[in-house]
């Protein structure tokens, strides 16, 4: 494919500041990415997004950063950062022109010793356009990418309009609210027992660095490609399933997921459904002291729990089931105990990460020899916990940015559609990511395919058919 790469310089004439990675540390030097799409009605001048790009990134300093190591091993966000915000367009052909696309992109990896962790793609055409901004994991979430495309569109229409800088806001403990006594207690008996893992590690510690990391990105998209399958729902199927969900007292997200474990259920069978824990990405923007809303950030965490889809029930109680669980998981402060006590060594993060996806370095590589030989080391603390984190990863992972409220126009130019994608892993079964936008529901299933030609890619799209499947017929029963 033509693309056209052009260079963005940012002007955002700030001083270097920094700022320290802490929770944001996990997605460090891993090929982890999320991106949005969005599709827009009317024409959009090359030159005209190449402006508003220079004052996106002034009002977001995220967006322009690289990550440096200091003497202890801590990595920070500086916005000392010379690299251009890369853009590239290329003439748009087809609807869905933006998924091989984008699964194309996902092979490339970030450099965060260079910077920046974002890249934007424009499939242009005068009619209509897809904008895709694709991001490292550890700058942004699909919100903070929502918001974006919004920055984007209003200055596209409003081109006279000066912006102003808005400070991150990071998930950090002092943002948050005083947690109850009897959290206090749980985090203090976490830190004491991760203290000990700390200095265990601390006597077998490896470190990790940006060769290292070019080695299993290679080896890794080398050996698996990310795979998207798509899903859109009506305007009317859309308005249905809300009225459906809100006549029964529950959320679409309830009923997505439920409707997927049906879905995989009818698909493969009771012998092989039996992965039944759940992880739902939530977000956290209104549980900091000050809550936030247009800020650019990692402003995310998420709930865990176990459910199993009971067939001899109607798919209207499992639903009721579901959301139940749900509302018991985010009672209280469950969402942000994570983060109140982020106790773990920066370095065990790297190890573990490194444990994880190493694993896939051969002896053609530089670091073949470091890599396999920390990898194989099974009494070491990283290999131990990666090898009991991969047995324990969810059989569903669902991520719904919910309804976006947006303009109806943006001058001559109107938001269409939006996709949200994230990354998938070997070890994830079901991948769900959802966003709603003018009515409009659509679905990505993620997952990645292995080069030893398996079939999986032709299991999950029956999976995605028959999940929808389930959900239109309980709908239409109301």
């Amino acid at each position: 494919m033509n693309f056209k790469t052009i260079e963005v310089k940012r002007e955002n004439g700030t001083q270097d500041r920094k700022f320290k990675l802490g929770v944001m540390r996990e997605y460090f030097r891993i090929p982890n990415n999320v991106a949005v799409i969005a599709t827009i009605n009317g024409n959009i001048p090359e030159n005209n997004i190449v402006q508003v790009l220079k004052k996106v990134a002034k009002m977001h300093p995220l967006i322009g950063v690289r990550v440096v190591i200091d003497s202890s091993q801590d990595a920070w966000f500086t916005e000392e950062c010379d690299a251009p915000l890369p853009l590239k367009v290329t003439l748009r052909k087809s609807n869905r022109q933006w998924i091989n696309v984008l699964e194309d992109e996902q092979e490339i990896p970030f450099d965060f010793e260079k910077g920046p962790l974002i890249r934007f793609i424009l499939l242009k055409s005068d009619e209509i356009s897809d904008l895709i901004v694709i991001c490292q994991h550890s700058i942004c979430d699909g919100l903070s990418l929502v918001n974006i495309i919004h920055d984007i569109m209003f200055l596209l229409s409003n081109p006279e309009i000066k912006v102003k800088r808005i400070d991150p806001v990071l998930p950090v403990s002092t943002n948050f609210p005083a947690a109850p006594l009897q959290v206090k207690l749980k985090l203090l008996k976490n830190k004491l027992i991760m203290g000990r893992i700390n200095r265990k590690w601390d006597k077998q510690q490896v470190l990790f660095d940006d060769e290292d990391y070019h080695n299993i990105h290679k080896a890794y998209t080398q050996k698996y490609k990310h795979r998207i399958i798509v899903e859109e729902l009506s305007r009317s199927q859309t308005s249905d399933l809300v009225e459906w969900c809100h006549k029964n007292h529950v959320t679409v997200n309830s009923a997505l997921s439920v409707a997927f474990l049906a879905g995989r259920r009818s698909i493969r069978g009771e012998s092989h459904d039996n992965n039944h824990t759940i992880q739902i990405a939530v977000n956290i923007r209104d549980r900091f002291k000050k809550p936030v809303k247009q800020v650019f950030g990692l402003l995310a965490s998420g709930i865990k729990f176990k459910f199993e889809y009971l067939p001899e029930k109607r798919f209207s109680d499992n639903v009721s089931l579901f959301h139940q669980e749900v509302l018991h998981e985010l009672n209280g402060n469950k969402t942000l105990e994570p983060l109140l006590g982020y106790y773990i060594s920066p370095t065990l993060i790297d190890g573990i990460n490194f444990a994880t996806y190493g694993k896939w370095v051969s002896d053609e590589f530089s670091r073949y020899e470091k890599l396999s030989g920390f990898i194989q080391n099974k009494a070491n603390t990283a290999v131990a916990i990666s090898n009991q984190i991969i047995g324990n990863m969810p059989g569903l992972m669902i991520s719904n940015l919910g309804n976006v409220k947006t303009q109806k126009e943006y001058g001559s130019l109107k938001l269409d559609q939006l996709h949200f994608v994230t990354s998938s892993s070997p070890f994830l079964d079901l991948v769900i990511s959802v966003v709603t936008v003018n009515g409009k529901l659509t679905l990505t299933l993620n997952y990645m395919e292995g080069n030893n030609s398996d079939k999986s890619g032709i299991e999950l799209e029956k999976i995605m058919r028959k999940s929808i499947e389930h959900l239109t017929e309980a709908v239409k029963q109301r």
